[in-house]
C-alpha cells in the first residue's frame, strides 16, 4: 500500500512539474564577419528560414561595430522578447555575434 501511495505522489509531482514549465517562442539574431566589411545580419524566429540582410560599410562605423545587430535586438525586445543568451567568436578574418531571445507563448 505504501508503494502505491509513493508511486501516485511521484506521478502527481511529475505531472505538476511538467504543467508548470513555461513555454517560449525562440529567436536568434546573428551578425557575421563584422571585421571584414562584408557583414550579414541573420534573423530567425521560431525556426523559420533566416531573414538575411547584407550590410555595407555605411551600416557600421568600425570593423567591430555591431550596432545593426543591437538595433534588431532592441526591436525584438520592444515586441516583448527577452535576451536569454549570447555568444561571440572570431575565426580567421571573420567574427560572429549571436543573441538568443525568447518570448512567453500566450
Amino acid at each position: 500500500m505504501k508503494l502505491k501511495n509513493v508511486l501516485i505522489a511521484f506521478l502527481m509531482l511529475i505531472g505538476t512539474t511538467l504543467m508548470a514549465q513555461e513555454k517560449y517562442e525562440q529567436a536568434t539574431v546573428s551578425q557575421f564577419d563584422v571585421n571584414t566589411g562584408a557583414s550579414i545580419l541573420l534573423v530567425s524566429v521560431e525556426g523559420q528560414p533566416f531573414k538575411r540582410t547584407k550590410l555595407s560599410g555605411s551600416d557600421f562605423e568600425s570593423p567591430y561595430d555591431i550596432s545593426p545587430l543591437l538595433k534588431q535586438v532592441a526591436t525584438l525586445r520592444n515586441d516583448g522578447w527577452e535576451v536569454w543568451n549570447s555568444s561571440s567568436s572570431v575565426v580567421g578574418f571573420g567574427a560572429n555575434v549571436t543573441y538568443f531571445l525568447r518570448r512567453k507563448l500566450k
